[in-house]
């Protein structure tokens, strides 16, 4: 049977649970940009990405902002463990990769047999929760370039290696802002030597600076996730 362990939510879970779980999973290839559900959708599938990045963003007027970032250490389909299946946000693919997959009714029906999984995803939840309720103060207290640091480590630790693509059309969606206003953020940055951007893709150069210049809110939600799932997040 395949493990799935690249998955820290998975890997959190006792190794029946984990063995339960996997009967119903298969890993599928979503490219980027792919969208997994709209406000109002039936949450039909549950993903955990094993290499992919997801965002989950709600309206802003005409344009879209980021409400949090999904990767190896989560999951998309919480409506599930909470006795729904209307999604409320917008989750789409913001880097491409592998992502295990399960039906959401088998997934419904483990839930409601197993005690260890629904802690574990309970857990997860509060996690998520954690993450959301940062986002809101950060995004009003903090400045442009600490929220773009902190972006750029959160998105760090949900891919694998240093480099990864990202367009300022995508960061500005992400941050909530205008284009002109992600290029002289990422600008500082680079002229810092904290990353190096060329053609849409970026690769962190000095992942210590990086963490000086964003603010405390990438550390808070980091460690309420190795703290509620059970693994570290922060890659060293």
């Amino acid at each position: 049977m395949a493990t799935y362990d690249e998955n820290l939510l998975l890997r959190a879970l006792p190794p029946e649970s984990a063995r339960n779980l996997a009967e119903h999973l298969i890993t599928i290839d979503v490219p980027s940009r792919t969208e997994l559900y709209e406000p109002g959708d039936t949450v039909n599938r549950v993903y955990f990405p094993l290499d992919s990045v997801i965002s989950m963003t709600a309206p802003v007027g005409a344009t879209q902002g980021e409400v949090a970032t999904v990767g190896q250490e989560g999951m998309v389909g919480l409506p599930t463990v909470f006795g729904t299946d209307l999604a409320n946000m917008r989750f789409f693919v913001q880097i491409g990769g592998r992502i295990a997959v399960v039906p959401a009714d088998a997934f419904t029906d483990l839930l409601r047999t197993d005690d260890a999984l629904r802690t574990v995803m309970l857990r997860y939840a509060h996690a998520m929760f954690t993450q959301i309720g940062q986002s809101v103060v950060c995004n009003q207290r903090h400045s442009l370039r600490q929220r773009c640091a902190r972006w750029l480590l959160m998105t760090h630790d949900r891919v694998p290696g240093d480099q990864f693509h990202l367009t300022h059309e995508f960061l500005a969606i992400m941050l909530g802002v205008r284009r002109a206003g992600v290029t002289v953020a990422a600008g500082n940055l680079q002229k810092a030597g904290l990353i190096r951007y060329r053609r849409g893709e970026i690769t962190i150069l000095n992942r210590a600076g990086l963490e000086s210049v964003s603010c405390e809110c990438y550390r808070l939600v980091a460690d309420a996730y190795d703290r509620l799932v059970g693994h570290a997040i922060c890659k060293d």
